[in-house]
């Protein structure tokens, strides 16, 4: 099978598992999510029917594609790979630069509140994954720092990444975009000094 069929196939399957809702973000796509770069519908959107502008492939974890589409407007990436049991991983979403942007494929020619144990190998180290409940998902946006508490999870056992579900990640944008505080806390500043000499 040539890597363009191989890429064509893995992108079916990716599509198949986002109408299903058996994928995973990682917590680098979390952070996206929380600074407001992007939503999980721009995640939903680009997988469903965007385009694969590379394909990485690492000798343990597999193949990987970089997939473009445009979403609310805008472009997205976001680099999904496969995951444990028939589920995909999402490693990466971001809103690209205009200049990554400008040749679009000259490149290369709602899930439950908890994991259940459906996705139990790490993409990015192999190690076991445990469900959780993350005492804090923090982030910045407009020069202000929020936290979202109680965070119902996956987590890495060996490298510490951690991964949300679908249901979840929707969750997460309603609350941030509806502003749905129910606490505020006082947090400690520090200002790195380099040492006197």
């Amino acid at each position: 099978m040539s890597k363009d069929d191989a890429s064509v196939q893995a992108m079916a399957r990716y599509r198949d598992c986002v109408r299903a809702g058996r994928y995973m973000m990682s917590e680098h796509v979390v952070r996206s999510l929380m600074a407001g770069m992007v939503t999980v519908a721009d995640v939903e959107t680009a997988v469903a029917g965007g385009t694969v502008i590379e394909v990485h492939d690492h000798a343990k974890r597999g193949t990987a594609l970089l997939v473009a589409a445009l979403s609310r407007g805008r472009p997205v990436h976001v680099m999904c790979g496969d995951g444990a049991n028939g589920w995909m991983v999402v490693l990466f979403a971001y809103v690209p630069a205009p200049p990554i942007w400008a040749t679009p494929g000259r490149r290369h020619p709602r899930g439950a509140l908890e994991m259940n144990g459906k996705f139990t190998t790490c993409y990015f180290c192999g190690g076991e994954i445990k469900t959780v409940t993350v005492g804090n998902f923090d982030y910045r946006k407009d020069g202000k720092l929020y936290v979202i508490k109680r965070v119902p999870a996956g987590l890495c056992l060996d490298c510490g990444e951690k991964y949300i579900e679908p249901g979840v990640g929707h969750r997460m944008d309603t609350m941030i975009e509806n502003k749905e505080f129910t606490a505020k806390e006082q947090v400690n500043v520090m200002e790195f000094q380099p040492p006197s000499p």
